[in-house]
């Protein structure tokens, strides 16, 4: 994996402003919210958030085709049910994605993962659509890239590729692979880590949780 860090810097320089914008209001409240003892998906701030990521992700066409008050009502439910799970990765960055809990990433994978499906239900071969499940990830946690057609086309060339870009519903496992690919590979490039740590200054005001998974989104985008 190689980034070439002006070719970073031009990316988001000329992103489009709507879709910046949006992700970066969202990710200051986050970070003005969020406390040792408090945080988005607890019961004093889960619903401003499910305001807050529905209103901006219907925008994004993240719940195309689903019914929309079918996608609302499963939301609200998933983010309830992930709470917790949420409150044990938040304090992880993608560098130091092997280190955060397998069975609350699986849980927020399931809950996240089954906004889309028939009846809001959890799919029992564990495999969902990518682009919805990891949009709101990107969000809630910052760690995770979006993986649309355009990015899954710019991503390096892992061992799975061929898997990851033909198909629209991916594995736990396979996410998991493909983010253990970019923990590796921004642990080998210190310097693409200091640029995004003086992005995330730069635009945030703070480089103590870096949204890493949005940064390499912009990049391969």
């Amino acid at each position: 994996m190689i980034i070439d860090l002006k070719k970073f810097v031009s990316k988001i320089r000329t992103f489009d402003s709507y879709y910046m914008k949006q992700f970066d209001g969202f990710w200051r409240w986050k970070l003005k919210t969020e406390t040792e003892g408090k945080h988005i998906l607890d019961e004093n701030h889960r619903r401003e958030t499910c305001r807050r990521v529905w209103s901006i992700l219907r925008g994004w066409q993240a719940y195309r085709p689903c019914d929309s008050t079918v996608c609302l009502k499963v939301l609200k439910d998933s983010l309830r049910n992930a709470s917790e799970a949420y409150n044990q990765i938040r304090s992880y960055t993608l560098l130091e994605f092997d280190k955060v809990s397998n069975h609350s990433l699986e849980l927020i994978w399931h809950e996240l993962g089954r906004i889309k499906e028939e009846g809001g239900n959890t799919s029992g071969s564990g495999h969902y659509y990518i682009v919805s499940l990891s949009k709101h990830l990107m969000f809630l946690w910052g760690q995770t890239l979006a993986f649309d057609s355009r990015v899954k086309a710019h991503i390096p060339r892992f061992n799975i590729y061929s898997y990851v870009i033909n198909h629209t519903k991916w594995s736990f496992e396979t996410w998991k692979t493909v983010m253990g690919n970019f923990q590796e590979g921004l642990k080998q490039m210190p310097q693409v880590v200091d640029l995004f740590k003086k992005e995330s200054i730069r635009r945030y005001g703070t480089d103590s949780n870096v949204p890493y998974g949005r940064f390499l989104d912009i990049y391969y985008h």
